[in-house]
């Protein structure tokens, strides 16, 4: 009997490079690679969005769409959050508009005798006052990371309590592959470049991270945790990835 199911698996036709999925809604393309040190199927999520699927040798295909399948939401869920890589670096110009949580800001440049750049809210201007010869794009992504912080902090303050679960801490980073992250203890990192979304994008990351303190992972409990705070999160995740595909700079 061994040698015969021995002999069934060798004569089974060798798998695809790649396969898709096909949804209604959507599809899911992944490359296929098989290993004889795999003993399980596993999924790698590279930072470019791309998916791939490692198996053992001898699986079948219609096994690994199963699983593939299976983990769908948990795919979608960590596309969502993967940040696109750093876009090409746009010089600031004076009267450029910048997007600020759904609005947009007037840039508002001029040189001043100081040591440092300063910036400002002022209706509806980002005014900007730097020394000559002083790079703009520094100073004005210091001051999205101030503005994330304070908005970020009251954002996360006023969804703790229907999460039922607070951070400890918050962080602004300029994360290359994350919208946002939680930590074992408590702390929960954003990127700053959310400020530049509509307030719902940030709103969804916000009780994306919150409700990983109570179950971290992306489990159906998971997302019913979301679903109670944020009963139209599918609709927001899916205006995260829209938005991450068009940020300005």
């Amino acid at each position: 009997m061994r040698t015969r199911l021995a002999g069934l698996f060798a004569r089974r036709a060798p798998l695809p490079e790649s396969d898709v999925l096909e949804f209604p809604d959507t599809s899911l393309a992944y490359a296929i690679r098989a290993s004889t040190r795999r003993r399980t199927l596993s999924l790698e999520l590279r930072t470019d969005g791309s998916l791939t699927v490692a198996t053992p040798p001898g699986l079948p295909l219609a096994t690994i769409r199963a699983f593939v399948e299976s983990r769908r939401a948990w795919i979608e869920a960590k596309r969502a959050l993967l940040a696109p890589p750093a876009p090409p670096r746009v010089l600031p110009e004076h009267g450029a508009r910048l997007p600020y949580l759904g609005t947009e800001l007037a840039l508002n440049i001029s040189i001043a005798p100081r040591r440092r750049a300063a910036c400002r809210c002022e209706s509806g201007n980002l005014v900007i006052k730097v020394p000559h010869n002083t790079a703009i794009r520094p100073a004005i992504e210091a001051w999205y990371r101030r503005a994330a912080a304070t908005h970020a902090a009251a954002r996360l303050a006023h969804f703790a309590p229907q999460v039922g679960r607070a951070a400890r801490k918050l962080v602004i980073r300029a994360q290359r592959t994350r919208w946002g992250s939680c930590s074992a203890r408590g702390t929960i990192s954003l990127n700053w470049r959310l400020m530049q979304a509509p307030p719902e994008i940030l709103d969804y990351v916000v009780v994306h991270e919150l409700c990983h303190l109570l179950v971290p992972n992306h489990s159906p409990r998971f997302w019913a945790e979301v679903a109670r705070v944020l009963p139209d999160w599918r609709r927001q995740r899916a205006q995260l990835r829209q938005f991450g595909r068009s940020l300005p700079w």
